[in-house]
């Protein structure tokens, strides 16, 4: 993970000094969770409110580099097979590195993005609770300038976690407390639908 995040650290800083523009894109939005089950046990990442921000840098005419962060706060429920249902404070956060293409220049701008990184989930309140997963990440959404530097941005994307050592998301929560593992075969745990807006920062080089 660490030589990860120094690669991508060097990648970002290269392009950064050769790249025409910058932009900086605080961004806030909401969270759809689809459901998640292991063996009969059933868990809800409740739909939240989601915030983080974005960083562009232009590698080539309408074509981006991209690194961002998103996180949210939700509740976790967790009903297993006896139907006594649970509630949790939970996080999710992702950390995506992605490639992001303009489709046309001009005042609006529709665009495309495909990322790839790290997911993670917690729970609150006890550190040893937390689970990382390989994550992909595809949206499509739209750039609109009011001027040279300032701009809005609007996105719908889905986010999908990858299991490859276990199904689904387990959490493990029950009488005895909580806990984290994986399952027995290749899933896709849970899957986030976000719609985000967020103000563009654009720094010309």
């Amino acid at each position: 993970m660490k030589k990860l995040i120094l690669a991508t650290c060097l990648l970002f800083t290269t392009s950064a000094i050769f790249a025409q523009f910058l932009e900086v894109t605080p961004l806030f939005g909401y969270t759809f969770s689809v459901d998640g089950d292991e063996y009969s046990n059933v868990f809800n990442i409740e739909n939240d409110l989601l915030y983080g921000a974005r960083l562009d840098v232009e590698v080539a005419d309408l074509s981006y580099f991209e690194l961002s962060v998103r996180r949210n706060d939700p509740t976790l429920s967790y009903t297993p097979n006896n139907n006594q249902k649970s509630s949790y404070d939970a996080g999710t956060a992702h950390y995506m590195v992605g490639f992001l293409k303009e489709f046309k220049s001009g005042k609006i701008k529709p665009y495309g993005v495909i990322s790839a990184g790290t997911s993670r989930y917690w729970l609150k309140g006890d550190e040893n609770y937390h689970q990382w997963f390989f994550s992909t990440d595809f949206g499509i959404g739209a750039k609109m300038f009011f001027n040279d530097n300032i701009g809005l941005r609007l996105q719908t994307s889905v986010t999908m976690p990858w299991d490859f050592s276990g199904g689904g998301l387990y959490w493990g929560i029950g009488t005895g407390g909580a806990s984290a593992g994986g399952g027995a075969t290749f899933s896709v745990p849970v899957t986030h639908f976000d719609l985000s807006a967020g103000l563009i920062i654009r720094l010309q080089n």
